[in-house]
């Protein structure tokens, strides 16, 4: 069994960095590359980081689980790809997947996990947290 989980946490890893190079390559190749990431946008990501980091101390002060922790990480950066876009939903995505790996899955305080199935969870949190920003964080309105 340990070979198909192994196996099941890699093609999960794959995905992910296959979908975080097609999604960077699109947007460094669009007319719209210059207007999704600007200086303007630098204070809201700043503001999301801090959120995300304000919502693992919370969680981590009050001894809220790994599981609750995961989706209240994935409701918090599908919030982040929402109101500021794509690009910040992936920076969103990359702060909460290294906040999990140091802070909640063991060994704590390192990023090196030990459990497969807490790389398995790790490894499905950023698929959905980066499908999840891809298709809420997409803003169609031209005018912003």
């Amino acid at each position: 069994m340990g070979g198909f989980t192994a196996g099941l946490v890699t093609g999960c890893l794959l995905g992910v960095c296959g979908t975080f190079l097609l999604l960077s390559i699109g947007t460094a190749f669009s007319g719209d590359a210059a207007r999704m990431v600007s200086v303007r946008s630098l204070p809201k990501t700043i503001l999301s980081a801090v959120a995300l980091f304000c919502i693992a101390v919370f969680c981590h002060r009050l001894n809220v689980g790994k599981d609750a922790f995961v989706l209240l990480l994935l409701f918090a950066v599908l919030a982040v790809s929402k109101l500021e876009g794509l690009v910040n939903g992936l920076i969103a995505t990359v702060i909460a997947g290294a906040i999990l790996g140091f802070w909640f899955f063991p060994p704590i305080g390192s990023l090196m996990i030990k459990s497969s199935s807490d790389r398995l969870a790790l490894a499905l949190f950023l698929l959905m947290a980066t499908l999840g920003s891809r298709l809420i964080g997409r803003r169609e309105n031209p005018a912003s």
